[in-house]
């Protein structure tokens, strides 16, 4: 069985992956309404595998969650209010 990283380094609550994306995103302005559950989110993970955006609260279980709780959380609260399509981070690049 693989062991679960430390908080602080990324594992993906929804699909489980330990590949972070080459990216991170803080917001500087609010993106939902006050009384929406990722108000109080303004840093994002982003995961290579399964293209959530993600809570780093979650993505690095910060406050002594384990794994099991960030993925509860993400699966009650976050994933189905996500303001974030799988993959939206990912650059189209021109073809021809």
């Amino acid at each position: 069985m693989a062991e679960t990283p430390a908080p602080g380094i990324f594992l993906c609550p929804h699909c489980g992956s330990d590949a972070e994306a080459n990216i991170r995103t803080t917001l500087s302005v609010p993106l939902v309404p006050p009384d929406h559950a990722w108000d109080p989110v303004f840093e994002l993970r982003h995961c290579e595998s399964c293209g959530a955006t993600l809570p780093v609260h979650l993505a690095e279980r910060w406050g002594g969650i384990d794994a099991a709780e960030a993925r509860r959380q993400w699966q009650e609260t976050f994933r189905d209010s996500s303001p974030f399509p799988p993959f939206h981070w990912r650059l189209s690049l021109p073809t021809g």
